[in-house]
């Protein structure tokens, strides 16, 4: 009985690392509320990929442009630890 026991916490234990590894692998992505930056990042909020549409990219400050990344890289990051709890 404790054999079985122990297998099957093993089995489970097993299942639950290979998600965290799975998950750590994925990118997640979000956009600003303009769609002028994208941000893709980890599962573990890692800022991995930043995309700025060019056909906005002229007609907007620097500031605001800081300001566009910033918040998509924190959607993105919101949104990983969503999927990831």
């Amino acid at each position: 009985m404790n054999r079985e026991l122990t297998t099957q916490s093993e089995a489970v234990e097993e299942r639950q690392a290979a998600r965290r590894r799975q998950a750590a692998q994925q990118v997640v992505t979000a956009q600003d509320d303009w769609g002028l930056v994208e941000v893709g990042v980890a599962g573990n909020g890692e800022v991995l990929e930043v995309a700025i549409n060019s056909a906005l990219f002229e007609h907007v400050k620097p500031s605001d442009l800081a300001e566009a990344m910033l918040q998509a890289a924190r959607a993105a990051q919101r949104r990983a630890r969503q999927l990831h709890r």
